[in-house]
């Protein structure tokens, strides 16, 4: 699915990464453009909650959950765990996460053992059920090559918002890991790990995304799902430059 969506088509926006529940609390609406284009984007949930209101999306929003590695501290590890692999057997979600490591800021640092242990349950489930994953890594990114050999066996996986160079995507991928590596608003941040991923990287790796409403540029409250248009924008952008 994610090979499909690489491909760069403004009458067909993609949007690797947002969160319905949260936008629709903020009265964030699905995107309509006027020029016909057509949209569709992956959406995560990180609770019961959420997800109730995320699966009551139309189609054209592509369901995931996971057990994020921010809420590590508070997760009630064995409920949220049972309750992903429900949601998998019912054939509810297309991924498993946000999953991964965060090692921001000391707080999640101290978590760091939570993390681990939440993110092999999903791995495994992953491999299990041959879900693709989506990945959340922050100052964690040696995670990714110690977990290299389980991630190759998965049929796709997202890394979202990913913050490495160039170099260390390009070795995930000679690992044999069937990656795609989605950037948004850092892009026009001027990011300059960002800008050099998506002006060196194979362009059917790189999507675009919003992490709406979240990932918010200086003087905005949040991210609009139409913002689509400037990350794709910027990325057609460095394509050709």
């Amino acid at each position: 699915m994610l090979e499909k969506n690489a491909k760069k088509d403004k009458k067909n926006l993609f949007d690797a990464h947002f969160h319905y529940a949260v936008c629709r609390e903020l009265g964030i609406e699905l995107p309509v453009f006027e020029d016909g284009s057509k949209w569709q984007g992956i959406s995560c949930a990180h609770s019961k909650n959420e997800f109730e209101i995320q699966k009551t999306a139309p189609s054209s929003v592509i369901q995931s959950y996971g057990l994020h590695p921010q809420n590590a501290a508070y997760e009630n590890i064995r409920e949220s765990a049972e309750y992903l692999e429900s949601i998998i057997q019912k054939n509810l979600i297309a991924f498993i996460g946000e999953a991964g490591f965060d090692f921001f800021s000391e707080p999640f640092k101290n978590t760091a053992d939570l993390q681990e242990k939440i993110w092999n349950i999903q791995l495994e489930l992953a491999l299990s059920y041959k879900l693709p994953l989506v990945i959340h890594c922050r100052k964690a990114n040696h995670k990714l090559f110690e977990y290299s050999k389980q991630l190759r066996l998965l049929p796709e996986v997202l890394f979202h918002s990913f913050m490495g160079p160039p170099s260390e995507a390009a070795s995930l991928l000679k690992k044999g890991i069937n990656g795609y590596f989605s950037f948004g608003k850092q892009l026009l941040n001027g990011n300059k790990k960002v800008i050099a991923c998506v002006k060196e990287l194979p362009s059917e790796r790189i999507l675009a995304e919003t992490d709406a409403p979240f990932q918010t540029l200086k003087g905005e409250k949040y991210t609009d799902l139409k913002d689509i248009i400037k990350v794709y924008d910027e990325i057609t952008k460095l394509a050709k430059s």
